[in-house]
C-alpha cells in the first residue's frame, strides 16, 4: 500500500488480488485517477472509483460500461476533458446538457451528438462558437439557416463550404466569411469569387493577418 502511495502507477504491476484489493486501488485513484485503468475491471463498474477517476482524466470514461453511465458521472468527465464524449454511452450523447458541455470546449464533437442534438440549434450555435467548421455535423436545415452559417464563418471563414448554396452565393456572407479567412473566398458561388470588392477585401485581410497575425 505504501508503494502504491507513493507511486500509483506501480499498480500495474502488482499482484491480481492487489488489483481487486479496494484499499488498494482506492489509494491508487487518489494519487492518480489513471491508475484506474490497471486495477481488476470488476472495480471498474463501481461509481465510487469511476468518479474521482474521470474527474482527474475524463478519458478514462471509456472504462465505464454503458449500463452505469449517467448524466453525473458523464458530465464530470466531459467537463475535465470534453473529447471524452467520444466514450459516452449512445444515451449520455443524446443528452442536451452532456453534449453542450463538451461541444462549448471542442466543437467538432458535434460530431459525435445524436441526430436530433445536430439539428438543435442551441447545441449547434455552441459548437460553431468554438469551431465555425462543426458546421458541417449540423443538420441540413441548420447549414441553410443565415444566422447560423453567419456565425460559423465569422469564427471560421472556410466553414462557407459547408454552408447551403444559397448561402454560398449571398454576398454578406461570402464578405464575412473573406473578412476573417481570406482563402474562403474560393469557397464562394454564383460568380462571388470574381467580384472585384471582395477579392480587395481577400487582398486586405491577408495583408493585416500579415502584419498583426490575425
Amino acid at each position: 500500500l505504501a508503494a502504491i502511495q507513493q507511486d500509483p502507477d506501480a499498480l500495474q504491476y502488482a499482484s491480481d488480488s492487489l488489483r481487486r484489493c479496494r484499499e488498494v486501488v482506492a489509494a491508487a485513484v487518489e494519487g492518480a485517477g489513471s491508475s484506474l485503468q490497471f486495477a481488476d475491471p470488476s472495480l471498474w463498474e463501481d461509481r465510487s472509483f469511476l468518479l474521482p477517476a474521470v474527474k482527474r482524466d475524463g478519458r478514462l470514461l471509456r472504462l465505464a460500461p454503458a449500463g452505469i453511465q449517467d448524466r453525473e458521472l458523464v458530465l464530470e468527465a466531459v467537463r475535465q476533458d470534453a473529447d471524452a464524449l467520444e466514450f459516452a454511452s449512445e444515451s449520455m450523447r443524446a443528452d442536451k446538457e452532456v453534449v453542450l458541455c463538451s461541444v462549448s470546449s471542442s466543437g467538432e464533437n458535434l460530431r459525435l451528438a445524436c441526430k436530433e442534438l445536430q439539428e438543435d440549434r442551441d447545441v449547434v450555435m455552441a459548437a460553431i462558437k468554438f469551431d465555425g467548421l462543426a458546421l458541417q455535423y449540423a443538420a441540413p436545415s441548420l447549414r441553410q439557416d443565415r444566422q447560423i452559417v453567419l456565425q460559423a464563418v465569422r469564427q471560421h471563414g472556410c466553414a462557407l463550404e459547408f454552408a447551403c448554396e444559397e448561402l454560398r452565393r449571398d454576398r454578406d456572407v461570402v464578405w464575412q466569411a473573406v473578412n476573417k479567412t481570406p482563402r474562403s473566398l474560393n469557397l464562394a458561388l454564383g460568380g462571388l469569387q470574381d467580384d472585384s470588392e471582395l477579392e480587395d477585401l481577400a487582398r486586405d485581410v491577408r495583408c493585416r493577418i500579415q502584419e498583426t497575425g490575425k
